[in-house]
């Protein structure tokens, strides 16, 4: 926890120099009541800062999948859930983590997400 301390301390607004979409699906029922998901919302576009931390090949499955993961900083948001993605420079990214909100300050909100990507192609883990 430490260290994440001090990535945190080292953040300012300079720093958050990407545009970050943050979208969710929302849920409806269908004509019979069940719960299907509906169109795509954005709940918030904001600046952020983006990192790569790790990347991982694969090869359980039939086809190579390499997962990259990154840290993604943003101002404080209370309002993200665990469901929803994050959209930058057209790649999708899905939450790995809940959101770090380092020793309570409530300025900045760290997400670890994860991007697949699979024969050369984007797209997002399951």
């Amino acid at each position: 926890m430490r260290t994440v301390g001090l990535q945190i301390q080292t953040t300012s607004t300079d720093d958050l120099s990407e545009r970050i979409k943050i979208v969710y699906r929302e849920t409806t029922r269908n004509e019979r009541g069940d719960l299907v998901d509906g169109d795509e919302k954005i709940r918030a576009e904001c600046w952020a800062k983006v990192l790569p931390l790790t990347g991982k090949i694969d090869d359980v499955t039939p086809e190579r999948l390499n997962t990259v993961t990154y840290r993604i900083t943003i101002r404080h948001r209370a309002d993200i859930k665990p469901d929803d993605e994050m959209i930058w420079r057209a790649r999708r990214f899905r939450l790995t983590t809940p959101p770090i909100d380092v020793e309570s300050r409530r300025q900045w909100s760290m997400f670890d997400v994860t991007e697949a990507i699979s024969d050369g192609k984007k797209q997002a883990t399951v």
